[in-house]
């Protein structure tokens, strides 16, 4: 039993739903005057059962891509560790279990989950990944859900400062999956899976990775502007920024593999600053 609970959980991706719960706090603590542990309480069931349940539901549809591409064989379906049965029961109880506390807390985090769902599996997966290689910015959409889910939680209502910052989510998530697309393209060509690096080359990819970059930069800078708290942030994140544009450009002149897997690892610190030091920059300034 503790083995298939275990499979289901790397379903969920725990790295990447950690990395969406991030955003998810980091956004509540930001909107929330007065944090609650009940809604907090209610939001980590929402992230785990509704980013979780959606990731793993995203697996379970794609188990034949998995079963061709070499780095997924050794996922639970493709390995035969987890049955279609038992993979579809765990993932509904998620599902209904994030569902469920998002509403307990108020109607737009369950709109952000009900969102990130339709942009995940009916857009991203359904629709288009094995048609168009510009399906990643619906999984953007769907990966800054969390971010608008947990502004809503704190706030109470959808607001601009709550969709700038599921923006900056959105902004950087092409950056990061781009790169991994082109690491791994070999991959994902054997799977018959479109790729903006496999479909219009590296040089327009690096444009893209750069125009990622150039939005979180400017999208920290607005959040600034409005809410009034994130300088620093905004200036750690433009001089992390600055040095990924030169990183980029010189991947744009010799584009390698091994740049592609410095890239990606580069890439992921950029929203979790964002996340992290905005929420302590609002407790700084209400001392």
């Amino acid at each position: 039993m503790l083995g298939k609970l275990r499979d289901l959980l790397i379903m969920t991706k725990p790295k990447q739903l950690a990395l969406l719960m991030i955003t998810m706090y980091g956004a509540y603590f930001l909107a929330a005057k007065k944090p609650s542990l009940v809604d907090l309480g209610l939001l980590t069931l929402t992230g785990i059962g509704a980013a979780g349940g959606v990731t793993a539901l995203n697996m379970y549809i794609e188990r034949d891509i998995d079963s061709i591409m070499e780095r997924t064989r050794s996922r639970p379906l493709p390995r035969g560790s987890l049955t279609e049965t038992e993979a579809l029961a765990g993932i509904a109880a998620l599902i209904l279990l994030g569902a469920l506390a998002g509403a307990a807390i108020n109607k737009y985090v369950a709109f952000a989950a009900l969102a990130g769902f339709f942009f995940d599996i009916i857009g991203y997966t359904e629709l288009a990944k094995r048609r168009s290689e510009w399906a990643l910015f619906l999984g953007s959409i769907a990966g800054s859900m969390p971010a608008l889910g947990g502004w809503a939680a704190g706030a109470g209502r959808i607001s601009l400062e709550g969709i700038l910052l599921a923006g900056v989510v959105f902004a950087w998530q092409p950056l990061h999956v781009a790169f991994i697309h082109y690491y791994y393209e070999d991959d994902y060509e054997r799977a018959g899976v479109p790729t903006i690096p496999g479909r219009l080359g590296s040089r327009y990819f690096a444009n893209l990775a750069a125009a990622s970059v150039v939005s979180v930069i400017a999208l920290s800078w607005a959040i600034y502007a409005i809410a009034g708290v994130g300088l620093a942030t905004a200036a750690i994140v433009t001089l992390l920024g600055m040095r990924a544009l030169v990183e980029i450009s010189r991947f744009r002149e010799a584009p390698s593999r091994e740049m592609a897997r410095s890239m990606i690892k580069y890439a992921s610190p950029l929203v979790g600053i964002v996340f992290l030091l905005l929420p302590v920059e609002t407790v700084i300034a209400t001392l």
